[in-house]
């Protein structure tokens, strides 16, 4: 059965659904506790499925910058400069490209984001990963709020969520760019409609106050909620000429991204978890090291349908041939009955006809393409599957490219060598290129692991190849301090070989 895990992650608790064939069949609550961290790994003994995590914490940071526009390198170097700049403390940071700008140098407008507080995620990454769950990504509120804006585009519109666990999220969006974002933590006994009359007024401020909202301009509030708790709230809203309000009901929110959910309160998690699933952004949290599991997953995926789409055209094949045997022998059959009929007209047309005798050159020529066929090598998946195995035993190495070619026979073999039997050695070729992580400066223990890689591989039958290592040890390498270099620079390509006799 397929499906997918959405978690919620607030400060005080994590809340987990299983959603299969588009409706939720499992939820379930655990707090941010040694019991409800337990809790969380007993359930994921049945949960194995691909997961997304969605965070709405007040530890969430936004810097908008402008950048040169670069591209390569270049680009990733001083992506990086800005990350160790504002973000140093955590490994939970992405940069989102706004816009690129239309006059001038034509920079990038970006935002820069991150989670400042690791301690509240990573403990429930542990888990996931002790597990072995495959984490697509980690997201956050405001990242998948924007198909919740509506169906116009106002230059200034600030977007007013509340979810029960984390708080009330007011996120600002300027022609439906996400600008900045706060959550304010619900006090107990605070009601959902005490804190929006509380806390829009000292929005508006902190947005004219960073100059996001330009004096005079209007500004566009849309309050999600519940069509009780938007009646008692209307009445309670200031009242400002550069203020417009949209109030929008919670279930008519749900109907518009096709989310069926009996809504009992102005908690909006599920609205957030449903546009999450329906479509992540292409941007999040999560590093390569959190994904590992993901990635063998997706490669997982993509094998098993090649196998099946390489099982289904066979049987095509072998139906379309068991047709058009049917329809000869039925044709012969009738070509039969006539003959008795009227044989002497039949002798008449045979005489009239060419030799029906099958020339040496067809018959020559078929039993080629018989031996041809029955010399092609096995499944992609009998191949690739020792590779993904032994990847499965080193979560450190991150797989960049992927390629396979067969070598021998196939369809550039000759006729001659075809018919005498005197076909090579059929074989399969493969390179990886790939990265070496958590080895920031130690470049012994890197080598060392790609050794132990490089030999269980060649365990499995294949002849490896080091075709680029992540440091050049030869005598004509050079060696210098790389201690500041960035993780990723430990790239490496093998080359793998194995020959199957035929």
């Amino acid at each position: 059965m397929r499906g997918r895990l959405l978690l919620f992650l607030s400060a005080s608790q994590l809340h987990a659904q299983v959603m299969t064939g588009g409706k939720i069949t499992v939820r379930h609550e655990f707090g941010n506790s040694n019991e409800g961290r337990e809790a969380f790994t007993a359930f994921l003994q049945t949960a194995k499925y691909p997961s997304y995590l969605l965070a709405d914490l007040i530890e969430e940071d936004f810097r908008l910058e402008t950048i040169p526009h670069l591209s390569g390198r270049n680009r990733k170097a001083l992506l990086q400069r800005k990350f160790d700049q504002y973000y140093r403390g955590t490994l939970f940071r992405q940069a989102t490209l706004l816009q690129r700008q239309k006059t001038g140098r034509r920079d990038d407008e970006m935002l820069f984001s991150a989670l400042t507080n690791m301690a509240l995620v990573i403990p429930w990454l542990e888990i996931m990963q002790a597990q072995h769950i495959p984490l697509a990504g980690i997201y956050s509120v405001p990242q998948v709020s924007t198909p919740l804006l509506g169906d116009y585009f106002p230059d200034h519109l600030l977007l007013i969520s509340w979810e029960k666990s984390a708080g009330l999220r007011q996120s600002f969006f300027n022609k439906n760019r996400l600008q900045i974002s706060r959550l304010t933590p619900v006090s107990a006994g605070a009601s959902f409609q005490d804190t929006v009359a509380k806390e829009l007024g000292r929005t508006c401020q902190y947005l004219k106050s960073l100059s996001l909202l330009p004096e005079g301009q209007v500004l566009d509030v849309r309050i999600i909620g519940h069509r009780d708790d938007l009646a008692e709230l209307q009445s309670r809203l200031p009242a400002d000429a550069d203020i417009r309000y949209d109030l929008a009901d919670i279930e008519e929110v749900a109907g518009q991204i096709k989310l069926d959910f009996n809504f009992i309160d102005s908690d909006a998690n599920q609205i957030f978890l449903h546009v999450l699933a329906a479509k992540p952004p292409k941007t999040h949290y999560a590093q390569t090291v959190h994904m590992h599991d993901f990635t063998l997953w997706q490669l997982r995926h993509i094998l098993n349908r090649l196998s099946g789409a390489v099982l289904v055209g066979s049987l095509l094949w072998g139906t379309t041939n068991i047709i058009l045997s049917n329809d000869t022998v039925n044709a012969s059959e009738a070509l039969r009955i006539q003959t008795q009929i009227a044989l002497n007209e039949a002798q008449q047309i045979t005489q009239a006809l060419p030799g029906t005798r099958i020339p040496a050159a067809d018959m020559k020529t078929s039993v080629s393409i018989m031996r041809r066929l029955d010399k092609y090598p096995s499944t992609p998946q009998a191949i690739l599957k020792p590779v993904s195995m032994v990847l499965d035993h080193f979560p450190q190495i991150e797989l960049n490219n992927f390629d396979w070619r067969m070598n021998g026979s196939g369809p550039d073999t000759n006729d001659a060598a075809v018919s005498t039997g005197q076909i090579p050695d059929t074989g399969t070729t493969i390179t990886i290129k790939a990265s070496l992580h958590g080895f920031v400066g130690d470049y012994r223990a890197a080598l060392a692991y790609l050794d132990r890689f490089q030999r269980e591989l060649g365990a499995t039958g294949y002849q490896v190849t080091v075709m680029n290592r992540p440091l050049d040890v030869s005598s004509g390498g050079t060696i210098t301090d790389q201690r500041e270099a960035p993780e990723k620079a430990l790239d490496f390509s093998l080359q793998l070989i194995r020959k199957t006799s035929v």
